[in-house]
């Protein structure tokens, strides 16, 4: 017993080294966005400051106690269309507003990557659900792009949980549908659509995931908690994924039901206690 409760152990730590590697990936795609916002607008927004500091100069060095005479004003006004003036003013406002929502962005993702790496934590405390799942998708915002995501959120209050592992589920859950997403081929008139509902009662929390991808078959629905199961390419899954997944929702005396069609998509529901048992 002691041997399989070593081996559970490391075969968790695995999944979790998997889920980390996606974290570092999905931070590095997504902080890179935003610092390019940043970066690039640097040099124009130099060039076009270096622009004014030269009307300035031109202003400074023309201007007597008499005056700015007609030769010089006619100098001045060439230099203002020779600068185009009015479109540098412009320029600047969006320089700096691009700037600050690359600030903005990174700030938002750095925020996210702290809500979300709480991996290790084995401490019950309230968490908010809706925000667990808000920075799982910031991790894997970058596999959406042909993605459709709803979003309906309930208005919940905090659950009594292990943050980090929730965080961990959801990664893995919403990393299943994306792939589901990806392996089918939707009709001119449809895509790709992942749906995530949130709502609450007196004594649940209920999280339900719909995406219109692949389906399951109903073998595969019958094995999806066993370990080492995958029906993802080499190297794309470990099989763990699910399998830890009914863990962590046992751990927090919650459930899990799944309805799936092959070819139409997948819907799983997890219901959680706002007060696990075993807290």
């Amino acid at each position: 017993m002691k041997e399989l409760k070593d081996a559970q152990a490391q075969l968790v730590d695995a999944e979790k080294m998997a889920s980390l590697g996606q974290l570092t990936a999905g931070i590095a795609h997504e902080i890179n966005n935003p610092i390019n916002f940043v970066s690039s607008n640097i040099s124009p927004l130099k060039k076009d400051i270096d622009d004014l500091k030269e009307i300035i100069d031109r202003y400074e060095t023309v201007t007597t106690d008499e005056g700015i005479s007609a030769a010089q004003t006619k100098l001045i006004r060439e230099l203002k269309e020779e600068i185009d003036l009015d479109f540098t003013l412009v320029e600047i406002d969006t320089l700096l507003a691009g700037i600050k929502d690359g600030a903005d962005r990174t700030a938002e993702i750095v925020k996210g990557l702290k809500n979300f790496s709480r991996l290790d934590e084995s401490l019950i405390k309230a968490a908010d659900i809706n925000e667990g799942i808000k920075s799982t998708l910031l991790i894997l915002k970058s596999k959406f792009s042909n993605i459709q995501l709803v979003e309906d959120y309930g208005d919940l209050v905090p659950v009594q949980c292990l943050p980090g592992k929730l965080n961990q589920l959801f990664m893995n859950i919403l990393d299943n549908a994306i792939y589901a997403c990806t392996k089918k081929e939707y009709p001119s008139e449809s895509t790709a659509r992942i749906t995530i509902v949130t709502s609450q009662s007196k004594t649940n929390t209920t999280i339900k995931l719909n995406d219109n991808g692949i389906g399951m078959d109903t073998q595969t629905q019958n094995k999806i908690f066993e370990p080492f199961f995958t029906t993802k390419d080499v190297g794309e899954g470990t099989g763990l994924g699910m399998s830890i997944v009914h863990g962590i929702i046992t751990n927090h005396s919650g459930d899990i039901n799944i309805k799936t069609k092959l070819g139409i998509g997948t819907e799983i529901m997890i219901n959680l206690p706002r007060v696990p048992n075993n807290s």
